[in-house]
């Protein structure tokens, strides 16, 4: 079973957290197995008592485990940001998914990564997002 860091915005603009917790359950329906569902949850894990430090090192210790990151990459966030820097350098398939709506706002700086292991993918609605993801990673292996 594939297993899938998901990022998505923490903390600031939460514009797409309905669009991710479909994309997450999308993904388990369809097999992956997702990491780090607590992106999606309405508490921070700073507000359960985890300190900053715990959180940057279970984050890290998952994106290592994890085979693919897929970003949901609407609204700007640092730490989605790092995540995928940090899954890129690694060699890790990188998917970052942005709503159609959204692409001109898009960082040009996601907008233009020309790496191997790195897919941008608009979508309208989760399941094209979802349809797009088994399609490229199954083509790619990644």
């Amino acid at each position: 079973m594939k297993k899938v860091y998901f990022a998505a915005p923490m903390r600031g603009v939460r514009g797409a957290l309905n669009e991710s917790r479909e994309l997450v359950k999308l993904m388990e329906d369809n097999g992956l197995m997702v990491l780090t569902k607590h992106v999606i949850e309405d508490v921070l894990d700073t507000d359960k008592g985890m300190s900053h430090r715990e959180v940057f090192e279970r984050d890290i210790r998952l994106l290592d485990e994890a085979d693919i990151l897929i970003a949901e990459v609407s609204y700007p966030s640092l730490g989605v940001g790092f995540e995928i820097a940090y899954a890129l350098l690694k060699g890790k398939t990188v998917v970052a998914l942005v709503k159609k709506d959204r692409v001109e706002s898009l960082s040009s700086l996601i907008r233009g990564i020309t790496m191997k292991n790195f897919h941008l993918i608009e979508y309208s609605s989760p399941n094209e997002a979802i349809e797009k993801i088994l399609d490229k990673t199954a083509r790619q292996g990644g």
